[in-house]
């Protein structure tokens, strides 16, 4: 073999049309009059909201009466307290996980993400000093609570849903 056979041949390009289907249709057009038009469409990506209205009814989360729950108060004080130590950082996000929403434990993930960086505090452990609670609806509980973290005293309040036989933390607002 001589040095001209082994050289490679000659790569030749060719333009290809778009895999794109031509933009002619009713699925192309603008949205009609009786469907708002999305902004956050993205081309190119399947968007689904498993949230709210994307719900299965039948296989999806339940909605559970309060009846069925356990004890609002009582389950709410010891959340509060397993929350306040998560914000102080001695305890991790991921023991909570089940029952908050996924919303939540982001806020509260980042929260105690800051804690950790900042270090262990010497202040008095927290607790919860006064807490109330009101039924706005069946299912769902609302709790408004004062506690003590950092050595500071501040407004905690959380709205609780019944969703497959136990709360879940569906709101949480630390003042």
């Amino acid at each position: 073999m001589t040095g001209a056979e082994r050289a490679p041949g000659v790569l030749h390009l060719r333009l290809v049309g778009t895999a794109e289907p031509a933009a002619e249709g009713v699925d192309w057009q603008a949205a009609p009059p009786e469907m708002p038009a999305r902004d956050d469409y993205v081309q190119g990506s399947l968007a689904v909201d498993f949230r709210q209205e994307a719900y299965d009814t039948f296989f999806g989360p339940q909605a559970t009466a309060t009846d069925d729950l356990p004890e609002a108060r009582a389950w709410a004080d010891r959340m509060i307290r397993a929350l306040l130590e998560i914000y102080a950082g001695t305890r991790p996000v991921d023991q909570l996980s089940r029952w908050m929403a996924p919303e939540v434990r982001e806020r509260v993930a980042r929260r105690a993400q800051l804690a950790r960086r900042r270090g262990p505090q010497r202040a008095q452990p927290p607790r919860v000093r006064a807490l109330r609670e009101c039924h706005p609806a069946d299912g769902v509980c609302e709790i408004a609570a004062v506690v003590h973290l950092d050595g500071r005293v501040r407004a905690l309040a959380l709205r609780m849903s019944g969703v497959d036989g136990r709360w879940l933390i569906t709101a949480l607002e630390l003042g």
